[in-house]
């Protein structure tokens, strides 16, 4: 969840705290649960979680993986922690994996590629390092797409904040023609996470690097989502898309 391609050690500070992707980890269990399952991850036995982070799903890939779970982040202080786990961890960039091709049968992906302007090169990568038969697996936000009511002016926050950060907030969107033009057969599903409007919603703002009239505006949405917490009288909606490309 880490990999925004910068250079290692460069810092980046507007990436989501341990405690925020364990949250987001767990909004999106469902979805990454149903992606997973296509994939046949029971059967992998050579798995690469690429922006491992906080190593947030590592230890659930790894329980249900087949194998053996490599964790890629480009921060040092990521793949750290994962070796300090127990991890077999790698440091390197999601656009140049330091690998022979067709060493990996599956290579997962959760909130990673947006962080690259253009995930192109990280999927071709991905698709160059895949066995026959292998397969890729995204779970990603699009927030091009997103919902909210009433319109608090939180979609265009996120964008705005996302680009200024380096990452790509239409990432979802592009990815089906990225597997397909990488030459992978690809499976698309828009996963759905309805829920009452949290605070926490808004807090994910504060990692990103912000101006002040953007601070004051997102103070703002903040205020009225912590009336309307649990209620259904805010609503807010990110699509995620899940990705499953096999390789042929």
């Amino acid at each position: 969840m880490s990999d925004s391609g910068q250079q290692p050690g460069a810092g980046r500070p507007h990436l989501p705290t341990a405690a925020d992707q364990q949250m987001i980890a767990r909004w999106l269990a469902g979805p990454r649960s149903r992606a997973l399952r296509r994939a046949a991850i029971g059967l992998r036995k050579r798995v690469l979680e690429v922006g491992t982070g906080h190593c947030a799903v590592t230890q659930e890939l790894q329980r249900r993986a087949g194998g053996r779970v490599v964790c890629l982040d480009i921060e040092p202080a990521a793949w750290r922690r994962c070796q300090a786990g127990g991890h077999l961890a790698v440091g390197a960039d999601a656009r140049h994996l330091p690998f022979a091709g067709g060493c990996f049968d599956l290579v997962f992906y959760q909130n990673t590629l947006l962080w690259l302007r253009d995930p192109q090169p990280a999927v071709r990568e991905a698709a160059r390092v895949l066995a026959a038969g292998g397969a890729l697996v995204a779970v990603e936000p699009d927030y091009g797409g997103m919902m909210e009511y009433p319109v608090l002016g939180l979609r265009r926050l996120w964008i705005e904040g996302l680009q200024a950060a380096g990452a790509q907030p239409l990432v979802g969107r592009m990815l089906p023609a990225a597997c397909e033009s990488a030459g992978l057969s690809t499976w698309v599903e828009l996963a759905h996470l309805p829920q009452p409007v949290t605070p926490q919603a808004v807090r994910l703002l504060d990692d990103l690097p912000l101006d002040d009239e953007q601070r004051r505006q997102a103070g703002a949405i903040a205020r009225i989502m912590a009336r309307a917490a649990g209620e259904w009288s805010v609503f807010v909606h990110v699509p995620y898309f899940l990705i499953v490309a096999t390789k042929p």
